[in-house]
């Protein structure tokens, strides 16, 4: 029998429980990871990424993220996004950025098509009903400029203040948030982290706004 899941946190379940047969049928823009060597099918609009030597069967209008030795089998309709020369890909619709240099911030920008106005870039913070995470003593709240006094300035987690560029990315790494804000970051400050992540000094806090990046109106 089938193993359904739309969530990581019941995916994780159904990799330890050890199922055989797991179905990923996320929402779509949910992100869902599979690493190791877990085997799991992706349908419907399901987004899935792929590290180690994972093995994913996606069909529908489901999205991949093939990275590390995946292998990956897709029917005709899937959105395929090799980011590694050592992953296997058979059907789907490769989109090839193995070559990008994603560490590089203008790279990542054009990327993700993410905006920028006046030389600052619109991020996102997951927080909790105080404006904070679970990092404790910086305070997201509206109109507030928030400074790390830890940054370093590396490609790394840790030492500054992390951002993703959809809300609904930010709730990944907060999944107690309650509230969501948008922010913006000098471009001239922001470091590359990973494929969903960028860090700097100091953000100004611009509004709340709901999980889909809509503001929130009193």
């Amino acid at each position: 029998m089938s193993t359904i899941v739309k969530t990581q946190q019941e995916l994780d379940a159904a990799l330890a429980d050890g199922k055989a047969d797991i179905i990923i049928d996320s929402p779509r823009g949910v992100w869902l990871t599979v690493s190791g060597s877990a085997t799991v099918r992706a349908s419907g609009s399901a987004t899935v990424r792929a590290w180690g030597s994972a093995t994913v069967e996606a069909s529908g209008s489901a999205t991949v993220r093939a990275s590390g030795s995946a292998t990956v089998e897709a029917s005709k309709w899937v959105a395929v996004h090799l980011f590694s020369a050592r992953a296997t890909v058979s059907g789907g619709v490769v989109i090839d950025v193995s070559a990008l240099d994603l560490d590089d911030l203008a790279t990542w920008i054009a990327y993700h098509g993410a905006t920028v106005t006046d030389g600052a870039l619109t991020a996102y913070k997951a927080v909790g009903d105080d404006w904070q995470t679970d990092r404790k003593g910086w305070v997201y709240a509206p109109g507030a400029t928030v400074v790390a006094e830890d940054w370093d300035g590396k490609p790394e987690c840790g030492g500054g203040l992390h951002l993703c560029l959809t809300p609904r990315k930010s709730r990944g790494y907060y999944s107690m948030a309650t509230r969501y804000v948008e922010c913006l970051i000098d471009v001239t400050e922001a470091v590359v982290v990973d494929r969903d992540k960028v860090k700097a000094r100091s953000v100004r806090v611009i509004r709340e706004v709901t999980i889909d990046g809509e503001p929130v109106t009193a």
